[in-house]
């Protein structure tokens, strides 16, 4: 007996968002790992999440990357009437097709929305706000940390400077 796929219309195995980009990206190469580590197609929206880890300045809201992918494949934009979820032929399903409409098959809206009231709670922003990590040195992209310069004088508070 076979058993029930975990998304109802797709024939693949479960993965999550990274995993299923990188696997994307092993049948966009033929299936070769080697070839990937080596992808010419710097433009691909893909490029940055082939390896399956997130690269320095990437976004990290993998599902809005895979809904922009979807929207410029599918056609006329309907990415819910999209039948890239089944085998045909000999061609494997779209290992991305789970996550086509911006969000994970695998969370109800309660958990989708008990996850977003938990993270609101924890980091006290909505996390549609938050589109990458902080950097190491906890300053902003744009170089400062946030806090308005010094105005000090430090010339007359140090011992050493006269």
């Amino acid at each position: 007996m076979k058993a029930k796929p975990a998304v109802p219309g797709f024939d693949g195995p479960r993965k999550t968002a990274l995993e299923s980009i990188r696997l994307f990206c092993v049948q966009c190469m033929g299936g070769s790992f080697a070839l990937v580590a080596e992808c010419p197609s710097v433009d691909c929206i893909f490029y940055p999440y082939r390896s399956g880890a997130i690269e320095p300045g990437a976004s990290r809201r993998l599902l809005r990357v895979i809904r922009s992918y979807c929207d410029a494949c599918a056609p006329g934009g309907d990415v819910a009437a999209c039948t890239a979820g089944k085998n045909y032929l000999d061609l494997s399903p779209c290992p991305v097709w789970p996550y086509r409409m911006g969000r994970s098959p695998y969370y109800s809206a309660e958990a989708r929305e008990q996850r977003r009231a938990r993270a609101i709670s924890l980091f006290g922003i909505a996390t549609q706000e938050a589109n990458s990590a902080p950097r190491i040195d906890g300053t902003r992209e744009g170089g400062t940390s946030g806090h308005p310069p010094s105005s000090s004088n430090k010339k007359e508070s140090s011992p050493w400077i006269k």
